[in-house]
């Protein structure tokens, strides 16, 4: 048996996606027959222009074969991605025609991959099983809903009809967030037969020393690391807490994005002096980073579609046992609470409540926070485990 998984992200590339892409070929693997194969079709880096790391074309490991295709450079706007993307599903076509799969997996924060594994599947005459990390019909609404009201129902209408066909077709389908099966039941499509497998806890993260950390003598540093997109509204908020809170509070910002050059124009003009940009790093070199923050910061846009999500950084952030600051609402806010008792929540946007929650963040003890049953509940070890044997069931 041959398998495909399409994954538009991979190592070494830096994003919530390659890292779950990789946990999951890792639980493949594991359970794969070795005359059987497991094909990735996926790109060279490009998550970010200033993050570009040479890697081969192809990579044998056994019977795991990795298919790298080049793409042009994008700038993270739409259709400068979707430019880019259109370069990968042809080539990705092509090649899986060649590798002639029996069994097809797509992993979609971008449902264009999903529709791709979905087109392939249909081409050559076999399943396929789809790892939905968000809803684009509505994302893309959202984003059009305040430049035009009739682009926004169009994409809506559009992209929905393309998500209802690919998911109605799937032997499988799972969710990362148990937000998204409100939205599907309401429109109609039977999700009794989806699973809930969430993003989790990388082993990387689990026992890290952090009790040798510098510090700023009277600063506090707060650290966002992750995307500056439209999808995070760091432009929207930071600017505003940085100005109000005052230079007691550094503010360390590690990433890039469509939005980061918006980000940068704010504090410009502002003459913010406390908020610091750097460009995307290596896990390795991030856990440094970690290791000198007072207070994690998380923060999505105001979004309808954004309620029903479970950033992948909630996970990551908890396990190193440091007060967390995170603006969002809706199932984040409720998994947060019931999960995650040295976080603080405050509405996405609402600048005083930052302010409030940061100050409040403070006061908890590194000694009053235990992460032990949350490693054991979301290890992504485990997870993607149950994740890859519910695949296996299907084949």
């Amino acid at each position: 048996m041959k398998i495909v998984f399409f994954t538009f992200y991979y190592p070494p590339d830096l994003c919530a996606g390659s890292f779950r892409s990789i946990a999951l070929v890792d639980a493949l693997s594991k359970r794969i027959n070795k005359n059987n194969e497991l094909h990735i079709i996926t790109t060279h880096p490009n998550r970010y222009e200033n993050y570009r790391v040479k890697v081969d074309d192809f990579e044998a490991h056994e019977n795991i074969f990795v298919h790298r295709i080049s793409v042009p450079n994008h700038k993270g706007g739409m259709f400068s991605q979707a430019f880019t993307f259109l370069s990968y599903a042809r080539a990705s076509f092509k090649l899986s025609k060649k590798i002639n799969p029996d069994f097809l997996i797509g992993t979609t924060s971008r449902l264009m991959t999903g529709i791709l594994t979905g087109i392939v599947a249909h081409r050559l005459g076999c399943n396929y099983f789809i790892d939905l990390r968000d809803i684009f019909s509505e994302s893309i609404s959202d984003i059009f809903h305040k430049k035009s009201k009739f682009l926004s129902i169009f994409f809506k209408k559009t992209f929905f009809f393309l998500e209802q066909r690919l998911l109605s077709k799937a032997s499988g389908v799972n969710v990362v967030s148990e937000g998204f099966f409100e939205y599907f039941q309401s429109e109609s499509i039977d999700t009794t037969n989806w699973t809930f497998f969430p993003n989790g806890v990388d082993k990387e993260f689990i026992n890290l020393n952090f009790n040798h950390r510098k510090s700023r003598e009277n600063t506090k540093t707060i650290l966002y690391a992750g995307n500056i997109g439209i999808g995070q509204g760091i432009d929207t908020i930071l600017p505003g807490v940085a100005k109000r809170i005052g230079i007691k509070y550094h503010f360390l910002v590690i990433g890039a994005g469509a939005s980061s050059s918006k980000l940068i124009n704010v504090i410009k003009g502002r003459n913010i002096n406390n908020v610091e940009i750097l460009s995307p790093v290596k896990r390795e070199e991030l856990f440094d980073f970690y290791k000198n923050a007072d207070i994690l910061f998380l923060h999505l846009n105001n979004f309808p579609a954004f309620k029903r999500v479970l950033p992948s950084k909630i996970f990551e952030y908890t396990v190193l046992k440091k007060p967390i600051v995170a603006g969002l609402e809706g199932y984040s806010t409720k998994f947060i609470q019931d999960n995650i008792p040295h976080a603080i929540t405050f509405k996405s946007g609402d600048v005083d409540g930052c302010v409030d929650a940061i100050k409040k963040a403070e006061c908890f003890q590194k000694k009053d926070i235990d992460t032990y049953a949350f490693i054991q509940k979301y290890s992504r070890e485990k997870i993607m485990k149950k994740m890859a044997e519910h695949i296996f069931s299907l084949l």
